[in-house]
């Protein structure tokens, strides 16, 4: 048997901004190398990257750069993003044609989008993030609230009228949260 097998010098690493020695630190996203020297030094670099696997170049071009678009798998699944990303941001959204656009009541000029949390979990925001920071955590409909006159409400029960039941809303404004029916 090989005997460097069982040998491992140590490799040490220095901070690129300060020199002093990096460590290996753990993060809410995982492990990262961090300036020994840190709140005085506030270098960081994830140890494991989370690049997305390309799985296809296409023939298509991105708008945002003219560089090729590339199909990618990332962590909630297939997209498609240009090929000099990070550089380049642009990323093929999917806009259903059935769903109405719903003005943002806080910013007043975007609209409410899906979007996909951290976990895959499905929230609404205002297209204008980060600059409107308003999200809803169900998908919000143009009810106006009777109490406050908020413009949005979130659908509780969806009994259409079945036994004479109407749908029941709950207002989205979250300083009323008022339960009415429809």
């Amino acid at each position: 048997m090989n005997q460097s097998l069982f040998h491992h010098s140590k490799q040490q690493e220095y901070c690129p901004q300060c020199g002093a020695p990096l460590q290996i630190k753990q993060g809410k996203k995982g492990l990262f190398l961090g300036c020994s020297a840190y709140p005085e030094c506030d270098y960081l670099r994830p140890l494991q990257r989370s690049e997305h696997k390309v799985l296809k170049t296409l023939d298509e071009i991105c708008p945002k750069c003219s560089n090729l678009l590339q199909l990618k798998q990332g962590s909630f699944g297939m997209f498609i993003g240009c090929s000099h990303y990070p550089e380049c941001d642009f990323v093929v959204r999917e806009e259903s044609e059935s769903e109405e656009k719903i003005a943002c009541p806080e910013c007043k000029t975007g609209h409410l989008i899906s979007r996909r949390g951290r976990q895959g979990k499905i929230f609404y925001g205002c297209d204008n993030f980060p600059k409107c920071k308003f999200s809803l955590s169900a998908k919000p409909y143009t009810v106006p609230c009777p109490t406050c006159h908020f413009p949005l409400s979130l659908l509780k029960s969806d009994n259409v009228e079945r036994n004479g039941e109407k749908q029941v809303f709950q207002c989205a404004n979250k300083t009323c949260r008022h339960i009415f029916e429809q």
